[in-house]
């Protein structure tokens, strides 16, 4: 019996989404005086009610990555003009059911249309499945999706894509001057959008669980019913950040790496994060462990 088959039946109700794709501390301190409570207000008072916080300001350049095709098959990865591969079929039975559990919201959850990637530990390939899975769904004829790096300490989706960006979520709730939509990236990938991190902040998490963000996520979610956003969250054993991401998700994707992922690591994973929220156990790397991400070592710039 496998170790995602020993956990599920100890957890009851923990529903598995088993896919075979091969696959690629926070910083203690006190908060400055009002760090969270000007982070709740740059989203609040810089903008009107109506405003729309995805539309570009006028004047400003449009910004788009044409991302490289080659560069996404060195890594394995789905490629819009490609052949049907078994990596592309898989993310195709993963996204079916993210996508139907999206059209179903349970009354006073979190939006189901908020996905987050997450592992229990590094080096799992959670970042290859949140593109897989994100780029897949960009394909769908009628869906639009928006995929945010949530991983502060070790951002890896700029690297993966060819993205350099020097602003992103964090900018946004710091600075009542950085508009949400200066700071996205369309891609000429269907209908797939990028949100950045932006640069590294020792007090990451508490914006990530303050107001403000709960305030930005909302209207992320609401605004357009066919959109669907996809966080790749750190490892739920690694940084804090991830269990600030996950009480805020209407689905959550656990990626389990086949062979190297003990159960106990899997059973803490798990413990920290609302079962209920959880749309299935992602096993990756099973058939072909030279196809990964070596996710390294997890820590902090200066922020």
């Amino acid at each position: 019996m496998s170790t995602i088959e020993r956990v599920a039946q100890l957890l009851g109700s923990v529903p598995q989404t088993q896919q075979k794709p091969s696959g690629g501390t926070e910083g203690a301190g006190n908060l400055e005086p009002d760090l969270i409570e000007r982070a709740a207000s740059n989203i609040s008072l810089r903008r009107g009610a109506s405003e729309d916080k995805f539309a570009r300001p006028a004047g400003s350049a449009a910004r788009t990555l044409k991302v490289d095709r080659d560069r996404l098959r060195q890594q394995s990865m789905i490629t819009p003009d490609s052949e049907r591969t078994a990596i592309g079929e898989s993310f195709r039975h993963i996204k079916r059911k993210i996508l139907a559990n999206a059209a179903s919201s349970r009354a006073g959850a979190p939006p189901a249309n908020l996905v987050m990637v997450t592992s229990a530990l590094p080096g799992e390939g959670k970042t290859f499945c949140a593109i897989n899975l994100a780029i897949s769904i960009a394909l769908e004829k009628n869906r639009t999706v928006l995929l945010v790096d949530g991983d502060v300490a070790k951002p890896s989706i700029p690297q993966a894509l060819g993205l350099k960006a020097d602003k992103g979520l964090m900018e946004v709730l710091l600075d009542r001057r950085v508009d949400l939509a200066e700071v996205l990236w369309k891609t000429d990938i269907g209908r797939l959008t990028l949100l950045p991190v932006g640069a590294a902040n020792k007090h990451a998490t508490e914006l990530l669980a303050s107001d403000a963000m709960r305030g930005l996520l909302h209207e992320m979610a609401k605004r357009y019913h066919d959109r669907i956003i996809i966080f790749d969250s750190p490892p739920l054993l690694a940084a804090s950040e991830a269990g600030a991401l996950a009480s805020q998700m209407g689905q959550i994707i656990v990626v389990v790496e086949a062979g190297k992922t003990s159960e106990a690591a899997l059973k803490e994973a798990l413990s920290r994060i609302e079962s209920s929220n959880i749309a299935g156990l992602l096993l990756n790397k099973g058939e072909d462990s030279g196809l990964g991400y070596d996710y390294g070592g997890y820590g902090y710039g200066a922020g």
